[in-house]
């Protein structure tokens, strides 16, 4: 994380203290379309963060980009993205936002987005959706709560490091728990309630493996609608799979795994429903492929509760010298967006896995 950002977290860690403590007044003279806190958003950062590129915070409307509204006041595409989050989550939607798990600035813009800053923009108006998480387990949903009781308890600030501490985070599996600090944060300061997403993982695995004797009767009846998706949805998934794998083995090999992730994203869309109806609303923290709107989460969504509405936002990394933006583009099989808006964020700095793959066959 740079200097900048790093100062932009703790300044946000400190006024999670507020909050969490009691509510803050908000500055008299604040804009009605900016943030009571006076912070920026996200994307004037990236403005002068960085190299400069020019489809950085830019936002596609399935294939449309938003332009800068003008009027009273001057909205950015992430402005004009964030009213149209809350618009939802107003209605009683639920909200699915994307990530490169290992991308700092999809943590940071996300934590953007879990608040409605700009009040005449997108206000809450008391409602507090919950925030359903790809990154934690159903069998972790204890340790959340204990947390919770703790925090009830203590007399010092309880935090995402506290959180995350609690779900032990450095066995996860997922990138370094610093990078999700602001988001979780977020959640906290918004006091949207933190909940599990994702199956156990004793689960997943045995599925991919073709056990099915550790599932319950309601997991087996995910696993019978993860079967229906359409046989084109199946193949396409597959194909995402052999990709992650760098091809390293042949599609015949996926089988199981791709009845795994059906599973899964079946399971996320089941949380994720009943989080909204007990709360009247619901966020999603996952990958962007259980985000996709043709054989993702909301797929299952749309046959769990057809009536509910789903957004969908995923968020793409830039990269040099590529700046057209229907170039990067999710499609499904008949060419149409896979996602209902696209973020272009700053691209994360990684090793190609595929390079370290290919040595450790030599």
């Amino acid at each position: 994380m740079g200097s900048r950002a790093r100062r932009w977290w703790l300044s946000a860690v400190v006024l999670a203290g507020v909050l969490l403590c009691g509510s803050a007044p908000a500055l008299a003279e604040a804009s009605p379309c900016s943030r009571p806190s006076g912070e920026a958003l996200r994307d004037a950062h990236w403005r002068v963060d960085g190299p400069h590129h020019p489809l950085l915070g830019q936002v596609l409307n399935g294939t449309t980009p938003l332009a800068v509204e003008t009027g009273p006041c001057t909205r950015t595409p992430l402005q004009q993205l964030t009213a149209e989050i809350w618009r939802t989550i107003r209605a009683g939607g639920v909200v699915l936002l994307g990530e490169a798990h290992d991308n700092p600035e999809h943590h940071l813009v996300r934590a953007d987005l879990l608040r409605p800053q700009m009040e005449r923009v997108a206000p809450a108006k008391g409602l507090l959706p919950a925030a359903v998480f790809e990154h934690i387990r159903a069998d972790q949903q204890e340790r959340v709560a204990h947390f919770y009781e703790q925090a009830a308890r203590g007399r010092r600030l309880f935090t995402a490091s506290d959180l995350l501490l609690a779900l032990g985070w450095k066995e996860s599996g997922w990138p370094a728990a610093e990078i999700f600090y602001p988001l979780y944060n977020a959640a906290l300061r918004a006091k949207l309630p933190i909940l599990a997403g994702d199956p156990p993982r004793d689960r997943i695995k045995a599925l991919a493996r073709g056990d099915r004797s550790l599932l319950q009767e309601g997991d087996l009846a995910l696993v019978t609608l993860g079967e229906a998706l359409p046989q084109p949805l199946v193949d396409a998934l597959t194909t995402e799979l052999v990709s992650s794998h760098c091809g390293a083995m042949p599609a015949s090999a996926f089988g199981g795994m791709n009845l795994a992730q059906r599973y899964r994203d079946a399971h996320l869309a089941a949380a994720l429903l009943k989080a909204a109806e007990r709360h009247g609303a619901a966020f999603l923290l996952a990958g962007n492929g259980h985000v996709r709107t043709d054989r993702g989460v909301p797929w299952y969504v749309r046959q769990m509760a057809p009536g509910r509405k789903v957004l969908s936002v995923m968020l793409v990394e830039v990269e040099e010298g590529k700046t057209d933006a229907s170039a990067y583009a999710r499609v499904d099989g008949a060419g149409m967006p896979a996602a209902d808006y696209i973020l272009f964020t700053p691209r994360h700095v990684r090793t190609d896995p595929c390079e370290k793959m290919r040595r450790g066959k030599q």
